[in-house]
This record gives structure tokens, sequence and C-alpha cells, in this order.
């Protein structure tokens, strides 16, 4: 705080008034709580949530202080005015006198007033183990409903939490850990008519989910027919289609998505329970344009004419988030009902397709493949699948029929794709031109001559199996690192690309310590959301989150959390090692856990709880 310096004849009585305004100002600002309660004003002024009456009170009754302070400075100025033009005049010195000494006494009073009231104050604020009870900080920070991202059944969705400038066309996929009932999230599915068409059009079910603007609230959401709804065969993945487009093209317009508790999982259990059991939603901002941009490959593993390992893992990504449905699928020949996923193929010798199941991650914008022939274990146990040994292999990723009324959006056959399409359905941009020209059926001049907007390439397999062991050699921010960016995402480097669909909620975690609790002692859990980069040849694994929270605010340390499940490219499971702690090198079987940098034969604890870290009992 500055204290303004004022400028008097009479300098005994300048020094008192400043002294005693910069004393009173330093000790109501000072405080603690008051400090609190200024964080708190401001989080109400922010729409965030409000604290108790206690606060309130505690406000109103520091403001009336504050105002007696000022008083005080004020009958300090006046008389010293009083002094300094008495001239002599033993009666005017005299009054001058008597209000100094009055206002001393007065302010002796509203200091010993201030400490009692703070005391009190403070013992009602307080729980018996000294945390605050009125407002903890977190509930500062706190988005309701958004723990089941990460810590529950949410795996991923798109648009992501809080995201800008998505498209008006754009489609909302979500991704859940188990198998969910459909008629949670279709209505009127029913099983037998869909094995029997499915690609038949459903629509949503407007009692567990809901789409609507933010400002309008609730009770304006969409209507059941104006959302198409699209599942995997899994039902893991589930695609909802706007029929109309979002917002409008004069101002950018807020969404909420919002998943009710009623949804159930495809054993009929409940889908959200325990501090998860409200249900999740997110909150995403629509821009007022189109997405009429086709996508586009900016990297795949293994590179063009590359001669790799028969263990390697085929991975495409893309430049933007791309359509579950229609990027991902088994190519399984005789096993139970699954259809054939065609829309990327994976050739052998023959040619022929290789059997395997292709998955999407990394916020939609990777899908990697792996075969059904197990071939070897990796040091954790785990199994290994392999491709033929020795053997030249050709990956199509084929563009989608155009719609011929609207490219570069494709042509829907019923619900999905015949092809890849972006988040917007636009067909793929194989070529990279900018331009999507469809696939073979659509006879549109392509990038050189080609028939159709494709994306293709080959490789060659060796006899080996690659058991180079991934280990982490980056840490950003690093071990007990401090003063970093409450914003930014924690990010991981690994010494080789890594396998992008092993890097989930359940190998890469982050919690912080202790677990949040709200002013009644209830706890919820900090959303959090992984994904994986490769693009530069090496891996880098990244975790989205909410905002920290500062020590200074009597805030939390967090622990990113992995796991052995992280996979190289070659399907080898991560040791925790890295060059800035160089203590774990994943060598030792009597210690197998890394903790902060350091080797440990137990799960690692937490510094503030000394709890183990949630993923890692």
């Amino acid at each position: 705080m500055q204290c303004i310096r004022m400028k008097f004849k009479n300098r005994a009585a300048a020094a008192l008034g400043v002294l005693s305004f910069c004393v009173l100002g330093l000790i109501v600002l000072g405080h603690p709580a008051f400090a609190q309660d200024f964080l708190s004003q401001s989080a109400q002024t922010s729409g965030l949530p409000q604290t108790d009456l206690i606060v309130v009170i505690a406000r109103l009754i520091r403001a009336f202080l504050g105002i007696l302070g000022i008083i005080f400075v004020v009958l300090v100025i006046y008389a010293g005015y009083l002094y300094m033009t008495s001239q002599g005049d033993p009666t005017k010195t005299a009054k001058a006198k008597k209000i100094i000494s009055q206002a001393v006494i007065g302010l002796i009073i509203i200091l010993a007033s201030f400490a009692i009231v703070s005391f009190v104050l403070d013992a009602l604020l307080k729980k018996p183990n000294g945390q605050i009870k009125s407002s903890p900080p977190v509930e500062k920070y706190y988005e309701p409903l958004s723990g089941a991202l990460g810590a529950g059944i949410v795996e991923s969705h798109y648009p992501p939490r809080n995201a800008y400038d998505i498209p008006r066309n754009t489609k909302v996929f979500i991704t859940f850990k188990e198998p969910i009932d459909p008629a949670s999230l279709i209505d009127g599915y029913k099983k037998a008519l869909s094995e029997k068409d499915p690609n038949q059009a459903k629509v949503l079910n407007t009692t567990n989910v809901w789409l609507y603007e933010t400002a309008k609230g609730k009770d304006k959401k969409l209507a059941s027919v104006a959302v198409n709804v699209a599942t995997n065969e899994k039902h893991t993945i589930f695609v909802f289609d706007p029929v109309d487009l979002l917002g409008d093209s004069a101002q950018n317009t807020n969404y909420t998505f919002s998943l009710q508790s009623g949804i159930k999982k495809d054993d009929g259990k409940n889908a959200f329970t325990g501090v998860y059991a409200s249900g999740y939603e997110w909150t995403f901002q629509v821009s007022t344009k189109l997405d009429l941009t086709p996508p586009k490959v900016i990297s795949v593993i293994p590179k063009q004419d590359a001669n790799e390992p028969r263990n390697t893992t085929i991975e495409i990504q893309f430049n933007e988030a791309m359509d579950p449905i229609a990027s991902a699928g088994s190519y399984l020949i005789g096993i139970g009902k699954d259809p054939l996923f065609t829309n990327i193929a994976v050739l052998g010798a023959g040619p022929k397709n290789v059997e395997g199941t292709y998955e999407i991650s990394s916020g939609y914008q990777t899908v990697g493949f792996t075969t059904t022939d197990a071939c070897a274990k990796d040091p954790c146990g785990d199994t290994i699948y392999c491709l033929p040994g020795n053997q030249k292999f050709s990956v199509t990723a084929r563009a989608a029929t155009l719609d011929p009324s609207s490219p570069p959006q494709a042509k829907l056959e019923g619900v999905s794709y015949d092809g890849l399409t972006d988040a917007a359905g636009n067909s793929l941009d194989g070529s990279g031109d900018g331009i999507a020209c469809g696939s073979d059926q659509d006879k549109i001049a392509c990038a050189g001559g080609a028939a159709n907007d494709n994306y293709a390439w080959g490789f060659t397999t060796t006899a080996e199996v690659n058991s180079t062991v991934p280990q982490v050699t980056t840490l950003t921010p690093s071990v007990d690192g401090e003063n970093i960016d409450p914003n930014k995402p924690i990010e991981i480097g690994v010494s080789t690309a890594v396998k992008s669909s092993s890097v989930n909620s359940n190998t890469a975690s982050l919690w912080p310590d202790p677990l949040y609790k709200d002013k009644q002692g209830k706890m919820f859990a900090m959303w959090f959301d992984p994904d994986a980069d490769n693009s530069t040849g090496k891996g880098l694994i990244s975790i989205g989150h909410p905002a920290f929270i500062s020590n200074a605010e009597g805030g939390y340390e967090y622990y990113p959390v992995l796991t052995q499940g992280i996979k190289s490219a070659y399907q080898i499971c991560l040791y925790p090692a890295t060059q800035q702690g160089g203590a774990c090198n994943g060598a030792d079987s009597t210690q197998p856990y890394c903790c902060n940098g350091k080797p440990s034969a137990g799960p690692c604890k937490t510094k503030k709880a000394k709890g183990i870290l949630p993923g890692n009992e």
C-alpha cells in the first residue's frame, strides 16, 4: 500500500495524521481474511460462486471500522489546522489539544474493537483444523459438473471445455470409458431395430442430454428431432449432429452441453456415480462462420518407405478433430456381427486387408491401427501385436464422397460417411492442396490428375521386434516446480513416439493435494484431459486442466501421474526415467515406482496429505 504524502505546516500534526491513516489502512487491508474477502468480491463480479452470510457480515463490520478510521484522520487534520491558526490564543490551542487527545483515545478504541471483531470472526470462519470454512479458494475456480472428465466416466469430448471459435456447422463428440446404453442418449432406441438397420436415423434423448444456448437456459434446449445421434459398434463413442446450424451469423454464441444423471451404462448401472453422480456439462463458444476447409494429414507412423520392426503401430495424425464414427472401427472377419471398417485400409501381401482395430485418440486428431496377431510380451508383461514380417504394406485413408450440393461437405450415408470427414462433415483433403475432390465416384479433377483425394503411403517390415524402452525425458513444469503458468497444460517429453491410444485418463492423470472440497467439506474432482502428439518424431504428452490455485491463495500442490500403461509406438511400456532427475531408470525391480524423480519400492504418496495418489494404488 502507498501512503499519500501531504504537506503541512505543522509537522507533528501532519506526521500523526498520515501515520494514523497508513497504520489503519495497513491493518485493515493487510489482514488475510480481508484479502480473502476482496478476492471473493472479485469472484462475485465475475459470476463465480458467492460466499456465505458470515463473510458478508464481516465485510460490513470491517467497512464500518474503516469509516471510523477515516473520521479519526479528519479530526486530527482539523485539530492540526486549529493549532496552526491559533496564533497563541490559549482557548484555540486547548481546543486543538483536546480534539487530538480524544481522537487518539478513539483510535485506541477502534483498534481494540477491530482486534476483538477479527478474533471472533476468525473463530467463526474457521473449522477446528484451522482451514477456512466460509470460502475455500477452490470454490473460486470450481467448474460445476466437470469432474467426470478424466476422473470419471467421460474420456474426452469435442468441442473441448471452454473452447471458442467453434464453427456453426460443428458436431459434438463424446467418448466414454465404458459402453453406454444407447437408449440413454438416443430417443426411442431399440437394439433389435438397430441391428437390422444400423444406419437408421436416430434422434436425441432430451431427458438425459441437453444442448442449449447458455444465455437462454435449459428451458430452451434443442428438441429431440433437432439433433441426430450416431454411435459406434461398442457404444463408447456418440456423435451428436444438430440439424440446423448453431448460433447465428451476426455474433458469437455460447452453448452448454449437459449430460444428466439418468444416463445408464450398457449393463444397466448408473454411468455417473459417487462425486460425479450429478452428471457432466461444459460450455463452448460458437463463432459466426462455417467450417468449409477440408482436413488434411500432418504426420504418419511409420514414415513413407520406412523399414520398420514388425511390432510398429500404424498411426495417422490430422490437423483437426475428425468424425470418430467415420474414422474408427474394426476390420475383423467372421467375429460376431461387427461391420467391416473400410474408411482406412492396411493392405499386406496379396493385396489383402490386415485384420485389426482402428482407434481414435488425442482430441480426435489421431487414428491408430493395431493388429490381432499377438507376437511377444513387453517388459511389463503386456501383449505386443505384430504385422507379418518381411513384407510390404500400403495404407490408404479414404476421402468421403462429396455432397453435390455443398462441397467440401461429404454425403451422409445414413448417419455416417463412406470416408474420412472432420467435425464439420468436410471430406478428407488427401493431397493437402486445400481443396476436397472426394472419392473415385465424384469424378472431380484432383491435384496432379489423381482419381480421388485419398491419402496413401507404404512401408516395409523386418522380422525383428523392437524392444526399445521409452523414457520420460522432459517435464514441464519440472519436479517441485514453482511460479508456473496456472492455465498451461502439463507437458511430458518422451524419448520415442508413443502409441497415441495408450495415452488416456487411466494412464496419464492429474490430481490436486489435498483433493478438492467445498465449504461443506464435500469432495469433488478436478477434470483433466490428456493427449499425445508424435508430429516431431518423438512423443509429447500433454494434460489439460482447469486453472491451478496458487499457494499464495492457500492453494494446492499438483501431481501428474504416468503409468506403465503408456506405450511406445512399438507397444513397449514406459519406464519413468527422466534426464532431469536421473535417479529413476525403471531397471530395478525392487523399486518399480518413480516418485518426484526418485525410485520407490511402493506407490507414490502426496506431500501434504501423505496419501496414495489416485490411480497409483
